[in-house]
C-alpha cells in the first residue's frame, strides 16, 4: 500500500458533481481543510458537465490550493450520473483507499483521519463509515431537515441515529479498500438511485464487513423544500423496488415499511367498502401513526405549529416513498455481468 514513512495511508477522495453551485464550495473546502497530511491524499472531482457556475467555483479553489504535493483534479463525467462518476473516480484513484462524500455534504476536519484510524483498527472491515448530521442550507425549511434526521421519518440506520460504534449493514460516505472493487465489480450504472445499496449487497455476499464509527462525521444538506423532498422520496422508493426485484436480500426491513404502509392504506380503503369495520381499523392505525408522529416531532421541536407541520411532512414522505415502490414495479434494468469480480470470498 502506498504510504509515507510515518505510516499514513494514501487516500483518494471522490466528489461527484453536476450543477451544484450552491453547495460545492462548502463540500470541496471541507475536503481541502482536512487534518490529514496534504501529501497523503488527493481530491478527484468528477463533474457531469455542469451548466451552472459549479466548474468555475471548483477551478478557483484548485488555483488557490493545488500544489506539487497536494493534487486536486477534475474528470469529465459524460454520462452525468452518480454511478458512472464514482466508477470513473475509483478507476483514476491513486490510493489504496477511496472515500467519497456528496456535493450536498460537508466533511468534518478530521473526516479522513478518523476513517483511516478506524480502518486500521478494524482490520476485517472492507468499508468504514460514520454519522451524518442533517441540516438545511440558507433559507431551507428546517422542518424538512428535522423530518429527514428523525428515526420515525427515515428509519433506524446507525449512520442517522446511533452513537455506538460497531459492525453495520451499510456505511454512508464510506472509506473502501480499493481492492474490493476487483472482487465484486463497480457501481451499477443501470441504477439512477440506490447504487450504494446494490453494491453493498454484493460486498456482503462475498463476506465483506462494514463498520460504523460515530466519531466520523459529515453534515448533509437536505433538499430544502417540500417538493424536493417528495421528488427524492419517489425516486428512492422506485429504485428500491427495482433493486428488490433483482436482489431481494439487498434491502433491510426498514426500507420496506413505507411500501407496506401504502399497500395497507390502499387495501384497507378498498376492503372498507365491503366491510365497514376495516375502515374503523384503518382509522385506528392512522391515529396511532399521528401519535407516533407527534412524539417524534416533539423530540425535534417544542413549537406547536412546527410539530403539526412535521407530522404532515412525515406522512407525505412515507406516502411518496411507498408510491415510488409502486412506480418501480413497472421499471426494470438489465444487471451487468461483473467481469472484474472474482469468485473468492474475503
Amino acid at each position: 500500500m502506498k504510504s509515507d514513512i510515518s505510516g499514513k495511508q494514501f487516500v483518494s477522495v471522490l466528489l461527484v458533481t453536476r450543477n451544484e453551485q450552491d453547495y460545492i464550495e462548502k463540500a470541496l473546502m471541507s475536503l481541502v481543510n482536512q487534518t490529514y497530511p496534504k501529501d497523503q491524499y488527493e481530491i478527484i472531482i468528477i463533474d457531469g458537465e455542469s451548466t451552472d457556475d459549479t466548474l468555475k467555483i471548483i477551478s478557483h479553489i484548485i488555483e488557490q490550493y493545488k500544489t506539487e504535493t497536494f493534487d486536486i483534479r477534475i474528470i469529465n463525467n459524460s454520462k452525468q450520473i452518480l454511478a458512472s462518476g464514482w466508477n470513473l473516480g475509483i478507476k483514476a484513484a491513486r490510493g489504496d483507499y477511496v472515500v467519497r462524500i456528496d456535493a450536498h455534504a460537508e466533511a468534518a476536519m478530521d473526516f479522513i483521519e478518523k476513517n483511516i484510524e478506524t480502518m486500521q483498527r478494524v482490520t476485517d472491515a472492507v468499508c468504514v463509515g460514520g454519522k451524518i448530521i442533517t441540516k438545511s442550507l440558507k433559507d431551507g425549511d428546517e422542518s424538512v431537515s428535522k423530518v429527514l434526521s428523525s428515526a420515525f421519518g427515515v428509519g433506524n440506520s446507525p449512520f442517522r441515529v446511533s452513537d455506538e460504534a460497531g459492525y453495520a449493514d451499510t456505511a454512508v460516505y464510506g472509506l473502501y479498500k480499493k481492492d474490493i472493487f476487483k472482487k465484486v465489480g463497480y457501481f451499477n450504472e443501470q441504477f439512477v438511485r440506490n447504487q450504494d445499496i446494490e453494491l453493498h449487497s454484493r460486498i456482503k455476499a462475498v463476506g465483506g464487513k462494514f463498520y460504523f464509527n460515530p466519531q466520523i462525521c459529515c453534515v448533509y444538506y437536505t433538499r430544502n423544500t417540500v417538493g424536493k423532498m417528495i421528488k427524492q422520496a419517489l425516486g428512492n422508493g422506485k429504485w428500491n423496488m427495482v433493486l428488490l426485484k433483482q436482489q431481494g436480500s439487498a434491502l433491510s426491513l426498514r426500507h420496506l415499511v413505507p411500501f407496506a404502509f401504502v399497500l395497507f392504506l390502499i387495501g384497507s380503503t378498498i376492503c372498507g367498502f365491503f366491510y365497514d369495520y376495516i375502515w374503523l381499523f384503518e382509522s385506528m392505525v392512522l391515529l396511532l401513526y399521528v401519535v407516533l408522529g407527534i412524539v417524534a416531532s416533539i423530540r425535534k421541536t417544542s413549537k406547536v405549529f412546527e410539530v403539526i407541520k412535521m407530522v404532515c411532512l412525515f406522512f407525505l414522505l412515507h406516502i411518496s416513498y411507498g408510491v415510488g415502490y409502486l412506480k418501480g414495479i413497472f421499471t426494470s434494468v438489465a444487471m451487468p455481468k461483473w467481469e472484474e469480480r472474482g469468485n473468492e470470498s474475503l
